[in-house]
């Protein structure tokens, strides 16, 4: 986590995980709130040991020090159906709720895979605008003490299409685009980013990375290999893709 940050000053989180649980399912789901850009934290007076407070914090979580977090970011919303992202959506619920026993959970993962999981009051939320796009803000009092989550390592990624494992894809010039899968095992590895580069992009492009996918659009006849590298640990997953004629 970031260190000696002054207090009520915002953290850029764009290569943070912010997650929200979901506890409308039976089993424990996180649900990624995405266009979140920035983390603002305010500490309250003193600790509950006694400790005084001071107006640096060594990381954006002090246990036993309560206080508020404002989260920033883009109104994110499916072009195509109009839908709300879901953990914004889920975020917003709590926001209207109004009640002080229902509180969220949020797990907070910086880019290191250093990871938090607290209960929080969604006091409110509010979108600002400016003359180029629009911002949105949510307010948010942690409830108790945060919980620093144990580090698991990732042992290694592989690649699907669809329900399918591969390492390889064939696809012909002018074809449907193809999105591929980035698997993580195991699956709750704490660090799950990764970067992706392309042998021949003029054979094929790669495009709309998200969190765990990206998309192979074919350009030309050739072959090309995709190699998808982990940042922690440097696992690889490569796919060799041929294009044809079609």
């Amino acid at each position: 986590m970031a260190k000696g940050r002054k207090n009520s000053c915002p953290t850029n989180i764009r290569n943070w995980g912010i997650f929200i649980q979901d506890k409308t399912q039976v089993t424990e789901t996180w649900i990624r709130i995405k266009g979140l850009e920035e983390l603002t934290r305010s500490t309250d007076s003193d600790t509950e040991d006694g400790s005084a407070a001071t107006d640096l914090w060594e990381e954006p979580y002090v246990s036993k020090r309560s206080g508020s977090l404002t989260l920033s970011g883009k109104p994110k919303v499916d072009a195509a159906t109009g839908e709300v992202d879901p953990g914004q959506a889920i975020l917003d619920d709590y926001a209207t709720s109004g009640t002080c026993d229902d509180d969220a959970t949020i797990k907070i993962v910086d880019p290191y895979g250093t990871a938090i999981v607290g209960d929080f009051i969604v006091t409110g939320s509010e979108v600002s605008s400016d003359e180029d796009e629009d911002t949105k803000n949510w307010d948010l009092e942690q409830v108790g003490d945060v919980d620093t989550l144990p580090y698991v390592q990732l042992a290694s990624i592989s690649l699907k299409d669809g329900n399918s494992a591969i390492t390889t894809l064939s696809i012909a010039v002018g074809a449907t685009p193809k999105i591929i899968t980035i698997v993580f095992s195991p699956a709750t590895a704490s660090n799950q980013r990764f970067r992706i580069s392309s042998g021949n992009k003029k054979v094929a492009s790669v495009s709309n990375i998200t969190e765990d996918s990206f998309t192979v659009t074919p350009l030309s006849a050739g072959t090309s290999k995709i190699v998808v590298t982990s940042v922690n640990g440097a696992r690889t997953a490569q796919l060799t893709v041929t294009v044809t004629e079609s």
